[in-house]
């Protein structure tokens, strides 16, 4: 109970710290000016959510699959995988998105921003989704991996039975960890003019002249998201431990 109080006590001390910060640092604040634009703010907190659960849901796709590869026992399917996280891994997510949308966009013959921008998202997050999967990987240790070829078991069925169950528990903060970079990885997806926080508080902001007003109201949309996704990542953490 005594940390518990002490941790409500720290969120209750950063939140007078932000709230002072709103309020003092700007002469004349023009919050009105942001906040009469609710339904847009809503529909783009919305957008944000929804198009970082499907990037999300890509990334574990992606990245299980990078992963398998990397481990494989045929050294070109391990080689494909080792080039494409190099190459991913190297490349920032703002180009990323540009060479997705844009070259690669008219090559398939595909205007879709938004799908492409989400496909953008989902190459750039998977090595580093696969990275975690390999490290959570190492809580199963050598003597199971021996038990189970005595046994002869398929590659399917260790990883059904034996290695991805082990798996679940400290892979969550890494998937928190992913979803949070998503999150906060969307906001590059302005600049192909996708209607999610960034690009919407920027647009009101510009035709309002209220711009520091627009990026404290983005903030806060964005720590909405994050501070209780975080606070989640704990509790299901507590409740699959042993």
């Amino acid at each position: 109970m005594p940390n518990k109080i002490q941790y409500v006590f720290v969120i209750l001390i950063f939140t007078i710290l932000i709230g002072i910060a709103i309020i003092y640092t700007i002469p004349n604040p023009r919050y009105d000016l942001i906040l009469s634009n609710y339904p847009l703010l809503i529909e783009a907190f919305f957008t944000t959510i929804w198009i970082s659960l499907l990037t999300l849901i890509g990334t574990l796709i992606l990245g299980f699959v990078v992963f398998m590869m990397l481990r494989s026992s045929i050294v070109i399917i391990r080689a494909i995988a080792e080039v494409f996280s190099e190459i991913i891994m190297g490349t920032p997510l703002l180009v990323m998105i540009f060479l997705v949308v844009y070259p690669v966009g008219q090559l398939i013959d595909n205007k879709n921003k938004l799908f492409l921008g989400i496909i953008a998202m989902i190459l750039y997050n998977s090595p580093y989704v696969a990275n975690a999967y390999e490290s959570t990987a190492a809580v199963v240790g050598y003597d199971q991996y021996v038990v189970m070829n005595i046994y002869n078991f398929k590659w399917y069925q260790k990883y059904r039975y034996i290695i991805l169950p082990q798996m679940i528990k400290p892979f969550i903060p890494s998937l928190i960890n992913n979803l949070s970079s998503v999150i906060k990885g969307s906001a590059l997806l302005n600049i192909i003019s996708i209607s999610e926080i960034t690009y919407m508080t920027t647009v009101i902001s510009n035709k309002s002249y209220a711009f520091i007003e627009g990026y404290y109201i983005m903030w806060l949309m964005y720590l909405i998201i994050t501070i209780p996704l975080s606070l989640l990542a704990k509790y299901l953490g507590k409740k699959v431990s042993p």
